[in-house]
């Protein structure tokens, strides 16, 4: 066991358990980043096949999928006492904020490019840094603040490749994913806060109840007539919407257990890889080439997920993370997520 007094420098065990803790870390931050890629990917493919714009629509599928697993099982195991809970008023609140959020980042992709939307998504890190700082007490080191600046200095750089000054639809999409990057921040934060007092399955069980009514409200009240003239016009589109939510249900499966076990810094910075699995399919899909400015930016951006991540710490079993981590105060057991680690990076099921 690493303990907090030991010189971590030069104890073997200590070392091996911060390497093993931070190569976790990766792997789940780069599946968040993957499944983002691939909501950014579908969403492209869809906005290419029509110039309809369905976002409310796209944000509902999602929605719709974990209600049919996280939500019904709730809802069986405990009706609606949650919902009508203190967590029941919380996740309302949160259902109301990642509606929001999703709905300005989809209308985005129908303004403004795949690499900017992707890359914009960097604005949540200083929210989330912010609140968790000053309103959950989280501690950071300096090694993780210059991480996050060098991470969204790379992206930034991105950005600037991807800039038209004369393509005023471009810039409006831009302020579209700057405002869902923000909303998206905050959501992250209150889902963080909300699944330490509540556990995953009540906080997934109960937030979509509130988050499908919300879609469903704004669909029917701003796309009804619209999906039905998309659909009928080009029918393959239901398929990638589908493909979308998929993608999305799998992200948002991920997210509590990537916030219990490694925090929502870990998990916002690690998304911005997202980028790179973006460009890939840029160049095979899209037929998109990037000048030397983008992959600058993308090297640096890396870079930075990499500094931040070997710089975090923590332990196995009952987690008590040191001082200097960024989840200082974040104390749970493996049993409590219903998630064996090591098996699920071997391939393994759970015993």
């Amino acid at each position: 066991m690493c303990d907090g007094d030991k010189d971590k420098t030069t104890d073997p065990e200590c070392s091996s358990t911060k390497i093993k803790w931070a190569l976790k870390a990766l792997c789940f931050g780069q599946l968040l980043a993957f499944c983002n890629a691939l909501s950014g990917i579908f969403n492209q493919i869809i906005t290419s096949k029509s110039t309809e714009s369905l976002p409310a629509c796209q944000t509902a599928l999602n929605y719709i999928f974990i209600c049919l697993t996280y939500g019904l099982y709730q809802f069986k195991k405990h009706g609606l006492s949650l919902h009508l809970s203190r967590m029941g008023i919380k996740c309302f609140a949160n259902a109301i904020i990642d509606v929001e959020a999703w709905y300005w980042i989809y209308k985005a992709y129908n303004l403004t490019s795949l690499t900017s939307v992707q890359s914009l998504d960097c604005l949540s890190i200083p929210v989330v840094i912010i609140i968790s700082r000053f309103f959950m007490h989280k501690a950071y080191n300096w090694y993780q603040y210059g991480a996050i600046l060098l991470s969204v200095l790379g992206v930034m750089l991105i950005v600037y490749s991807d800039y038209d000054p004369k393509d005023s639809a471009n810039i409006q999409g831009d302020i579209m994913c700057a405002l869902g990057a923000l909303l998206f921040g905050v959501s992250t934060i209150c889902q963080e806060w909300i699944i330490e007092e509540a556990g995953i399955y009540e906080y997934m069980g109960t937030v979509c109840w509130y988050a499908i009514g919300l879609s469903l409200v704004k669909v029917a009240a701003l796309e009804g007539g619209i999906l039905i003239k998309v659909v009928s016009n080009n029918p393959t589109i239901t398929l990638y919407m589908v493909a979308l939510g998929v993608s999305q249900f799998v992200f948002y499966s991920i997210m509590p257990k990537m916030l219990l076990k490694f925090g929502s810094g870990a998990a916002t910075i690690n998304i911005l890889a997202a980028d790179l699995y973006a460009a890939v399919a840029g160049v095979h899909l899209f037929k998109l080439s990037y000048d030397a400015c983008y992959m600058a930016g993308m090297g640096i951006t890396c870079v930075g997920i990499i500094i931040y991540t070997l710089k975090g710490d923590g332990k196995e079993g009952e987690v008590q993370f040191s001082d200097e981590s960024s989840d200082s105060l974040l104390t749970y057991s493996d049993k409590d997520i219903n998630l064996d680690v090591d098996s699920f990076l071997k391939c393994e099921v759970p015993s």
